[in-house]
């Protein structure tokens, strides 16, 4: 007889049950299912709905279960595959209570919360150290003066410790959101059984606190029905994705022959089939590509979700997959980009070169013209753009220029004469000067900038300390489940 059919309905076609199987997705879910089974089984007994015979018996079934089991499409899932052995191996008698008090709808959204719950600590373990990279590649460049960007074009002198260090900060949010998602994620449903609980007298709490959750999901359908958790997490990594997007577009950018600011290591990029000349950022261009894929496994969640009316429907089964993709993705671009990143060479001389092309101390010497001569802000700015086109037409550089030309181009929009020292002069257009004349907090002067990653390093050692906890507190209650599993078996013993 089919387990699950029994005699409420006639054999699936092969077709149905191929269409209808979770399998492929539920691999994942195999140690959880385990574990859910077990914790359920311990709460039966306790609270005399099995005897110690009937729970150990499920339990000892359960433990010789590995991990690869193969499945079988026509029972559907990992649950009733996994009930099936239980059955096969002690007997429909004892096996046939693995279900009592409790659902499908129940365990599968347990198993995803405590799957999900592993990814992201995985994830925020392995971005704790991308960002340990960046700030690294940052502490080299301190000093290192480079052209800052707006609209692409050449804005004012940075470091390239500031400009990597607004990835990190990006980095540093995104960590965050997923550690405040974890509070949502790791909440139990289990109890809720299908939809509305049940008439034996479970403790749901006990079962929640053997699998290592913080807590319930109090309403029995929202307990089953709800996938908000999975959605909110897989839109943070659509976040996450994005800032790595961007950060590899600018590599992939810099990289160009045309910008030669940095080169890629050989074992991140390739070379053509036909152009023997070529070294392509191949691994960049992908994260950019993935990026999309997750977007994909949002926009899919999303879709399914809109129409859904409460409680369980087996759409739910096609969100899962998505929540995979989306972990796995970011996850291994996670570790490719910080390995990558590490091994980057950037060309000092080559960003100071072009922050020198740039005429970037326009901004400085029309503040400086504000703060030295009084003259009004805009003002200045018409002097300093007055004197950037003309230098553009001539051939020559800023500081060549001003020289000659600024004071009569000061009179020329003021209508006054108004002298500026050499000194003066020379301070306002040196990019040193400027950079570190940029000291307000979260600038790009090397004291602020060496400020601000004392401060990172902060953060991340108190986000390492974060993730142990969870760790530890997940390891605690796996280790309480396999001291009630062995007092089951002490009890069947004697």
């Amino acid at each position: 007889m089919d387990i699950l059919r029994g005699e409420r309905l006639s054999e699936f076609s092969a077709e149905a049950a191929s269409y209808t199987s979770s399998i492929d997705s539920d691999k994942l879910l195999v140690p959880s299912v385990i574990k859910i089974n077990k914790a359920h089984m311990i709460m039966l007994v306790k609270k005399k709905i099995l005897d110690v015979r009937e729970g150990y018996g499920c339990i000892k079934a359960l433990e010789e279960i590995p991990e690869d089991i193969a499945m079988d499409p026509k029972l559907e899932d990992v649950h009733m595959n996994i009930e099936a052995l239980v059955v096969e191996k002690v007997g429909e008698t004892i096996g046939g209570q693995l279900n009592l008090a409790k659902s499908r709808n129940d365990q599968v959204a347990a198993a995803i919360r405590m799957k999900l719950r592993e990814f992201l600590l995985d994830i925020l373990s392995a971005l704790t150290q991308l960002k340990g990279v960046i700030l690294e590649r940052c502490k080299e460049h301190i000093k290192t003066i480079m052209p800052g960007y707006t609209h692409l074009q050449h804005a004012q002198p940075v470091t390239l410790a500031h400009h990597l260090l607004a990835y990190c900060d990006a980095l540093v949010r995104d960590g965050e959101r997923l550690m405040e998602a974890y509070k949502r994620v790791n909440i139990s449903p289990m109890g809720a059984c299908a939809l509305s609980t049940t008439g034996f007298k479970i403790d749901r709490e006990m079962v929640s606190e053997l699998l290592g959750f913080d807590g319930l999901v109090e309403n029995s359908m929202d307990a089953v029905s709800g996938r908000d958790f999975a959605i909110e997490v897989i839109s943070d990594l659509a976040m996450l994705m994005t800032d790595l997007s961007r950060f590899s577009e600018e590599l992939v950018l810099w990289n160009t022959h045309e910008f030669s600011i940095l080169e890629m290591p050989d074992e991140y990029a390739s070379t053509s089939s036909i152009m023997p000349q070529k070294k392509n950022p191949v691994v960049a261009e992908l994260i950019r590509a993935k990026t999309s894929s997750v977007y994909g496994s949002l926009l899919a969640s999303l879709s399914m979700m809109k129409a859904l009316p409460h409680s369980y429907n087996l759409d739910l089964q096609e969100l899962t997959p998505h929540i995979w993709d989306a972990c796995q993705i970011t996850l291994s671009t996670i570790n490719v980009f910080s390995n990558m990143l590490e091994k980057v060479k950037f060309d000092e001389e080559r960003l100071l070169e072009l922050v020198k092309m740039g005429m970037a101390s326009a901004t400085e010497l029309a503040d400086t013209l504000v703060r030295e001569k009084g003259i009004p802000f805009r003002a200045s700015h018409r002097i300093v753009g007055a004197l950037v086109k003309r230098a553009l037409s001539e051939g020559k550089g800023l500081d060549q220029l001003a020289k000659e030309e600024l004071d009569k181009i000061i009179k020329d929009v003021t209508g006054k004469s108004m002298g500026v020292s050499e000194e003066v002069l020379k301070k306002a257009l040196d990019l040193v000067e400027n950079v570190k004349a940029r000291s307000v907090k979260g600038g790009p002067s090397p004291e602020e900038v060496s400020r601000m990653l004392r401060a990172r390093r902060k953060v991340l050692r108190d986000h390492d300390d974060w993730i142990s906890k969870r760790r530890g507190s997940l390891l605690l209650s796996d280790d309480v489940l396999k001291k009630e599993v062995a007092g089951l078996k002490e009890v069947m013993e004697t």
